[in-house]
């Protein structure tokens, strides 16, 4: 910046480094603030008003995010018994299929 201009200084011709006048410093520091209209209690009361606004959002999505977890564990132990009946099943239906017709049809060793 100095050396482009931008920055008003000058270099020091025996140690070399830039001398910057102080209002140089001020001037660039005031174009670099953003400009804004000074904040009113008008303008604070919306921010607060803003900020309960999302701290009871906060609080819907947490309320939620309870009950998808509720739900979530509720269906793991429901998925959960329906393997297990499902092994069960399995289990009978193996056992059924290993045993011969006649036992199949009257429910004991024929013979």
């Amino acid at each position: 910046m100095l050396s482009s201009g931008e920055l008003e200084g000058a270099r020091d011709p025996i140690t070399e480094r830039w001398r910057i006048p102080q209002h140089a410093v001020h001037a660039r520091l005031e174009k670099r603030r953003p400009v804004e209209p000074p904040r009113t209690a008008a303008d604070a009361r919306e921010w607060v008003d803003r900020i309960a606004e999302l701290e009871r959002e906060l609080g819907r999505l947490e309320g939620r995010l309870e009950l998808t977890e509720v739900a979530e564990s509720t269906l793991r132990d429901q998925l959960e018994r329906e393997r297990e009946r499902a092994d069960r099943l399995e289990r009978e239906l193996q056992q059924e299929r290993s045993k011969g017709f006649w036992e199949r049809l009257f429910g004991g060793r024929a013979g």
